[in-house]
């Protein structure tokens, strides 16, 4: 699997504190089926000024921690960019990082409880420079739960989303697991990442939403959120999602016998 959205760089966020714990993070994420692993620290002035000057050099020594600890994970630079004005020329003179530094792929923070100034427009703007945006955490973000056709008209002017695998589990709440699964059923969520920020409370498991997601939209679905979809955005590629399935039920006889749901 493909992780494009972790905080696993240690000292320079909310996530990994220190650099054994990073360590022990990305063999949690190895042991966890991950294969590729993004770090993606915030990026927002004020509170985390993580440039690209900053980002790569960050992935590179942990990188070599993680080789010499035997941690046989893929790392790669990356950044939860918060919303700005000037987003095309922060992407442009490196303040605003992009996933695999591919200068392209633009993973994208919104407030979780302020709602954002002219957003459509810029999307559209990003999307005229040829950057791509894929929203991070769009189901835990109340100025779409409050009303999802905001999140439908950024999603049709070409931006793409990224789902916690936690908001399918409950970990976040019901009502961002019920927003989770309306935004999966609707195939306007594309990539499932952990959003993992240390070994404990929010973990680099992937496999219990990856699992949740196949019983409701199919097991393509699901492993192309942590597979091509993501492989793709690293590439600065737009993904080519599988069709949707339905949600797995039971048959007749394991309903009658109390089978397994797939619910």
């Amino acid at each position: 699997m493909i992780d494009l959205h972790s905080h696993v760089l240690p000292g320079v966020d909310d996530g990994a504190d220190t650099t054994e714990e990073a360590i022990e993070f990305a063999r949690m994420a190895l042991d966890g089926g991950t294969r590729t692993l993004v770090a993606t620290p915030h990026c927002k002035e004020g509170f985390y000024v993580n440039t690209r000057d900053d980002v790569l050099p960050a992935v590179r020594e942990l990188a070599g921690r993680l080789e010499d600890a035997g941690v046989g994970i893929e790392l790669l630079p990356g950044a939860e960019v918060h919303l700005a004005p000037d987003l095309v020329d922060r992407v442009a003179d490196g303040r605003a990082p992009t996933l695999a530094d591919n200068g392209k792929t633009l993973l994208l923070e919104l407030s979780l409880s302020q709602p954002p100034i002219e957003l459509p427009d810029l999307v559209f703007q990003l999307k005229l420079a040829g950057i791509v945006v894929l929203f991070a955490h769009p189901e835990r973000i109340r100025y779409f739960q409050e009303d999802p056709t905001r999140y439908d008209a950024v999603i049709r002017l070409g931006a793409f989303g990224q789902l916690t695998a936690g908001s399918l589990t409950g970990r976040f709440g019901e009502r961002t697991q019920r927003f989770s699964e309306r935004l999966l059923r609707e195939g306007s969520v594309h990539v499932l990442a952990s959003d993992a920020h240390n070994t404990r409370g929010r973990p680099p498991t992937m496999a219990p939403g990856v699992e949740r997601a196949a019983k409701l939209v199919g097991e393509r679905f699901a492993q192309a959120m942590v597979t091509s979809a993501p492989a793709a955005l690293l590439e600065g590629r737009s993904p080519e999602m599988p069709a949707l399935e339905g949600p797995k039920r039971r048959s007749f006889f394991g309903r009658w016998f109390g089978g397994v749901s797939g619910r």
